[in-house]
């Protein structure tokens, strides 16, 4: 991308959202964010910071909108044709065992027979009890930090 001030570098998402099914992960947004500015996108846990970083990168397509990079609607080509770079957080889950088996993993490996009570116990203070039976992919990126 060209450096300029005149907004032709920026990030401008427009009318931005992702739908999964009747599940709504990213409501339509608006977002501009200038060439060169830092930029931190905060929220509470699953509420599509992520997802709306990967529409971004091209990795998850929109349901709506637009993702303008300069002057540039990007929002159909392919990841490697983006200008923009996406470091991943890896929680290092198993991805072929649920939420509760992978949070027994370590407690079996150390030889605890019962881990039933200590699993569900520790799956509630982190508010993950009704997540224990889906895979780590089910989860937002805050959720799985929490397992």
């Amino acid at each position: 991308m060209k450096t300029t001030t005149d907004g032709s570098g920026d990030v401008r998402l427009t009318g931005i959202g992702k739908k999964y099914g009747s599940f709504t992960a990213v409501h339509p947004l608006d977002l501009t964010v200038p060439q060169g500015s830092f930029f931190a996108l905060l929220g509470a846990s699953g509420c599509g910071k992520t997802t709306t970083l990967r529409m971004i990168a091209g990795l998850e397509e929109p349901t709506s909108g637009t993702v303008h990079l300069g002057d540039q609607d990007v929002t159909g080509l392919p990841p490697y044709k983006r200008p923009v770079n996406t470091v991943f957080q890896s929680y290092a889950l198993f991805p072929h065992l649920d939420i509760f088996e992978n949070v027994a993993f370590g407690l079996r490996r150390r030889g605890v027979k019962s881990v039933k009570k200590q699993v569900e116990e520790m799956l509630e203070l982190v508010q993950l009890g009704e997540q224990a039976r889906k895979k780590p992919h089910q989860l937002s990126g805050g959720q799985q930090q929490r397992v």
